[in-house]
């Protein structure tokens, strides 16, 4: 019985060590992903701050897609749609990006990001006050990336808009639903 005891005890730590070694190595690993991953969320941030929409196309994986009202864009159609925003604006005060969840599996990554944009905007129609006056625009929220490791590094995938706030000289402005389509007055 003691034998028995004994063969069962060492099995036991066996298993034990086996488990310890597949944990060390698969730790350090983990940890270098989410280096890099946050590494490209700062390349993502910086690219914002300088209002150089171009250079987030380096950080894409082929197929990369953005859910945008509604629909789904390419790099390069997302690209236009921040040159056509960053057209009217005089300035980028704040740009952060928080990984807030990063589930990595193999190859692949679900990441959560609390996300925070701050610009100062010229307004010569007057649709957010005063016709010619300078506004500060902020918005806050939550963007979903599905990330991919390539032989480059990780990259954007895809990225979703979660739930977040705008608000136009610290006054909240009503936003529709992540993903509801913007209706066309006709």
């Amino acid at each position: 019985m003691r034998r028995r005891d004994r063969t069962m005890n060492r099995s036991i730590l066996c298993v034990a060590a086996i488990a310890l070694v597949i944990a060390g190595f698969a730790g350090p690993a983990r940890a270098d992903d989410r280096a890099e991953i946050d590494a490209l969320y700062a390349k993502l941030a910086q690219a914002l701050k300088n209002r150089t929409p171009e250079a987030t196309l380096a950080l894409e994986a082929p197929g990369f897609t953005s859910a945008s009202g509604g629909r789904k864009l390419t790099g390069k159609e997302l690209v236009q749609q921040m040159k056509k925003q960053d057209a009217g604006t005089k300035d980028v005060k704040d740009v952060t990006i928080s990984v807030k969840k990063a589930v990595i599996t193999g190859k692949t990554a679900k990441v959560t990001t609390d996300f925070s944009y701050t610009i100062e905007v010229d307004d010569p129609q007057g649709h957010m006050g005063p016709k010619g006056g300078t506004h500060e625009v902020s918005m806050r929220g939550l963007v979903k990336n599905d990330l991919v490791k390539t032989s480059g590094g990780w990259k954007f995938l895809s990225t979703q808009p979660g739930a977040g706030k705008m608000l136009v000289d610290g006054k909240t402005v009503p936003q529709a639903p992540p993903g509801a389509r913007k209706s066309r007055k006709r």
